[in-house]
């Protein structure tokens, strides 16, 4: 471990840090979401577009990225940039004259992650929550290396936690340790009690958090997706960037076509067998499959009609190749 890595470590305390035992597969650790800073000086959010679903073709969105702000009018120099000429001015005083900009110094990028219950779901590789907890800090690492402010937004079913965004390691990092406390209340009975927060309550809650000219990036399955969700990210769209990041198990999408499926906690197990009650009656497998395509149907009808950048990412083991993929690699 360097030098750099230790100092980032004394932000968490040794009573803060969960034992080694715990499975990488089913909950996140702080050390695997500090080992991803590495890889986040090849990614960027802000080369202008990038490709926004593996498997939907190729759909392209803009990030703004760094704005800029006016400056002065003054009259035109050698070495002036033609595009930046004010022709009214240029033709009211006969001089040629320029608008002059400054680039914006920095933004602000507020990561908001899903940890709800139904992210503790996973057949092949890791759970949802698990991934959605990498993919969030290569996220962070990305924007803090642009030399942007970073924060976010944790929830789950019963509570969220928000990050103020900053530019600092020490920062991230405690936003690191509210996206593991989340992931580690997470277990089998999490699906058995009631959710308080719903995906809508927390969009809702994130425009009150925010004053606008951000970065928002979404990582989440998207339970509870409906058409007010779309109003409500309209809504934030109007005066930020925001970028949807959809995580879905294989499962999920082929479900119909098992035939006896068992599904454990880590300490039971269940064999669940299809059974049709009657013609009528459809399959529970049939409609969980169609809700999925559903589900899927109005996120990429998000994206082609509203420029909501919707990145897909199928959790299979190879999440953060397709994550680098999407985005492209800076220089």
């Amino acid at each position: 471990m360097n030098v750099q890595t230790k100092r980032m470590h004394k932000a968490i305390t040794k009573s803060d840090l969960k034992p080694q035992s715990l499975d990488p597969r089913i909950y996140c650790e702080l050390q695997t979401l500090v080992a991803l800073k590495p890889a986040a000086s090849r990614l960027s959010f802000q080369l202008g577009q990038f490709r926004t679903s593996a498997q939907a073709g190729r759909h392209y969105s803009k990030v703004r990225g760094r704005g800029l702000n006016f400056e002065e009018l003054r009259h035109y120099q050698d070495g002036d940039d033609v595009k930046n000429m004010d022709w009214r001015t240029t033709m009211r005083t006969g001089k040629p004259h320029v608008r002059a900009y400054s680039e914006e110094k920095e933004r602000q990028a507020l990561i908001v992650v899903d940890q709800r219950a139904s992210m503790f779901f996973g057949s092949q590789h890791a759970m949802k929550s698990v991934v959605a907890a990498q993919l969030s800090a290569l996220s962070a690492w990305t924007i803090l290396q642009s030399g942007d402010r970073v924060g976010g937004l944790v929830f789950d079913d019963h509570q969220s936690h928000f990050t103020k965004p900053r530019r600092s390691n020490t920062n991230v990092l405690s936003l690191f340790q509210s996206l593991i406390n989340a992931n580690h209340r997470l277990n089998a009975e999490s699906f058995a009690t009631e959710s308080h927060i719903s995906l809508n309550r927390t969009l809702i809650q994130l425009d009150k958090f925010n004053s606008g000219n951000s970065t928002i990036i979404i990582v989440s399955d998207w339970q509870g997706f409906n058409d007010e969700s779309l109003i409500l990210l309209k809504q934030l769209q109007r005066k930020n960037d925001v970028v949807l990041i959809y995580l879905h198990d294989q499962l999920e999408r082929d479900l119909h076509h098992i035939n006896n499926l068992v599904a454990t906690d880590g300490r039971a197990q269940l064999s669940m067998v299809p059974k049709q009650i009657n013609h009528q009656s459809p399959n529970f497998y049939k409609h969980y499959s169609d809700q999925f395509k559903q589900k899927l149907h109005v996120l990429n009808r998000a994206s082609r009609t509203q420029v909501l950048p919707v990145i897909e990412i199928d959790t299979d083991g190879n999440e953060l190749n397709q994550f680098s993929s999407a985005l492209g690699r800076g220089n």
